[in-house]
């Protein structure tokens, strides 16, 4: 068990202090301490940084941003730690101990077995790199911005495909050839053109008995090395060849036992979570509620499978991607993920067959290999995870009949869906634990802006603090394009930033508009919401806007749309089920202050169609 302060580089740069993940900081000051974590034990002097972080387009305020991301990493180390930045001949040192960093523990576990396999122990170097592999969490310094964090990315992946090969060529040697095919087969559809992999993958079909594949790899990677680099195979890999094609391939027996299982993280475990948040506010008991379903799922005799709901911007995508890191140890087989384009308001949601083909290509299945239609790819799919434990994240689903081919069929694995529909079918005939997103409270929208924006910031201005909450309504989506525009205006006053945040003659979205991402524009999110409404569900939903107030009845929408309450009644429903509005009580309803200033708008211009 490692103790004090840990750093990680074999995926997301990460701090973890006994144990517990901490903020290692925004994009840039990750690069920089990506820089001296990588140099541990060396001075790096303050242009080496700049130069790291931004290369030749460095602006002329980057020196400044440099000795500002240093004081904030050693405020988080703090200078009594085993770990400390401190100033050394002109440049910066960070102080590491040797098993602090998990790059010197994967290059320290990866020597033991060579070691090992050096004396003949190959099932004791096999278990070490597959240990060595679980020290991966995805690609190194991921998200890390930078030319020295792009050039070490491609050193450590290298570093990480030779640990995979010798890995798997343990296995070969050992005899496990069907065991070793399926891996070495997901490897060489990453890298078709690595020569090493081609021959493992052909001694291992050879050995399973399956001698036609193992020369049509050949001729297809030979083809591949021609087409593309103008060259032929290897002479080793055409002697493998040779071997197969002459029949005196001398193998290795199988050895006896059985086969052991794999480390949880390894690059033949998928990792297709997107980068996470570093941590949630607000969101703590919905987290506890997944990570008891998750620990159901072990011992469960049915797959658990959670639909994440809410209204628009209320941050349903992050918290499923930051709750799937959270739970990624769980599940050892490794995790998928897919966008489902579910509302999506510039491309159809997206075709489950397609899902599932790239679903098959990341377990191991060969593109030749794949079903026609998407009942037969679903069938392979869910035969895949029987026997296996893994974490399915389906976002932004449009209805249950898109999801059902995608779901694991066997107990053991856990599918986290999001969706802006309430999916009734899913949970009725699936089982599955709705699970609804609320806007912050008034307490962690406070503490959501802290954290972006400093809190020796906002305690200094509370009072505008709140007028920004009050105008943002409390969604996370509103809440960051706020803080966004104060990080980039550190020097302005927030009481200034609460002024551009009111309501103005332009309504009350214009202040929450994404200027560079349509994806962060609260009201283009709110729009695709709407666009799902039918005609009367959507004239109503306009109609709402005149009432007086955030909560309201049936019978004042019946009074507001003069129809009779039974069929507003029959029309609410509607609006709940998009997340537009939320049933509070039997007949009573709320909605958002920015839904309702959607609303508005919409009923200015009712000449438009619905979503417009």
């Amino acid at each position: 068990m490692h103790t004090g302060i840990q750093f990680s580089v074999l995926g997301p740069v990460r701090l973890h202090r006994q144990g517990v993940e901490e903020a290692a900081g925004q994009p840039r000051q990750c690069a920089v301490l990506a820089s001296l974590l990588l140099r541990a034990g060396r001075p790096v002097s303050l242009s080496t940084l700049v130069e790291d972080v931004w290369g030749d387009e460095a602006p002329p305020s980057a020196v400044g941003s440099v000795r500002t991301y240093v004081y904030r990493l050693r405020q988080a180390l703090g200078e009594r730690s085993e770990s400390f930045v401190r100033l050394v001949d002109g440049g910066y040192l960070l102080h590491v101990r040797p098993d602090g960093l998990d790059l010197n523990r994967f290059k320290q576990t990866t020597a033991k077995a060579r070691e090992a396999r050096g004396g003949g122990d190959l099932a004791l170097a096999a278990d070490l790199l597959s240990e060595s592999l679980g020290m991966w969490k995805g690609v190194a310094l991921a998200g890390v911005p930078g030319p020295f964090a792009a050039m070490q990315r491609s050193v450590l992946g290298e570093l990480r495909l030779a640990c995979a090969e010798e890995q798997l060529a343990c296995e070969v040697e050992r005899g496990r050839f069907a065991e070793a095919a399926a891996e070495l087969s997901a490897l060489l559809v990453e890298h078709p053109l690595r020569e090493r992999v081609c021959g493992l993958l052909m001694t291992a079909l050879y050995g399973a008995g399956r001698q036609s594949e193992a020369l049509t790899i050949y001729h297809t990677t030979s083809h591949l090395l021609r087409q593309r680099l103008g060259v032929n195979p290897s002479p080793e890999l055409q002697q493998v060849h040779e071997r197969i094609l002459s029949g005196r391939f001398r193998l290795p027996r199988s050895t006896d036992g059985p086969v052991r299982e794999r480390h949880s993280a390894s690059p033949r475990a998928p990792a297709q979570l997107p980068a996470g948040l570093p941590s949630l506010v607000g969101r703590e008991k919905e987290q506890e509620q997944l990570e008891r379903l998750a620990d159901d799922a072990a011992v469960s005799s049915s797959v658990a499978i959670c639909v994440v709901g809410g209204m628009a911007g209320v941050g349903k995508t992050a918290f499923a991607t930051a709750t799937g890191h959270r739970l990624a140890d769980r599940f050892p087989d490794g995790q998928l993920f897919a966008d489902l384009h579910g509302v999506d308001a510039e491309a159809e949601p997206r075709d489950p067959a397609e899902v599932l083909a790239g679903f098959l290509h990341a377990l191991g299945v060969r593109p030749e290999a794949v079903p026609e239609t998407a009942q037969a790819r679903g069938l392979m799919f869910r035969g895949l995870l029987a026997t296996r434990r893994m974490l399915v994240v389906l976002d932004n689903a449009r209805s249950t009949n898109q999801l059902k081919d995608l779901l694991p069929g066997s107990p053991g694995s856990m599918a986290l869906v999001t969706s802006r529909m309430q999916l009734h079918t899913l949970v009725a005939a699936y089982q599955a634990l709705p699970l609804t997103l609320l806007p912050l409270s008034q307490a962690d929208a406070r503490s959501f802006l802290a954290r972006r924006l400093g809190a020796a910031r906002t305690a200094a201005e509370p009072e505008a603090v709140d007028r920004m909450i009050q105008f943002a309504g409390c969604l996370p989506l509103a809440l960051a394009n706020v803080a966004a525009r104060a990080a980039y205006r550190p020097q302005m006053r927030l009481a200034s930033l609460a002024d551009e945040c009111a309501p103005s003659g332009h309504g009350a979205l214009d202040a929450f508009a994404g200027d560079e991402d349509p994806v962060l524009d609260v009201r283009a999110s709110i729009a695709r919401s709407y666009g799902l409404l039918d005609p009367e569900a959507a004239s109503l939903f306009r109609a709402l806007s005149g009432a007086p107030g955030a909560m309201f009845a049936a019978s004042d929408a019946a009074h507001m749309v003069a129809q009779p309450e039974h069929r507003v009644r029959q029309t609410l429903p509607r609006l709940v089920h998009a997340h537009l509005i939320s049933e509070v009580g039997p007949g009573r309803y709320s909605w958002n202050r920015l839904v309702a200033a959607f609303a508005a708008e919409r009923l200015a211009a009712p000449g438009r169609a619905p979503g417009a």
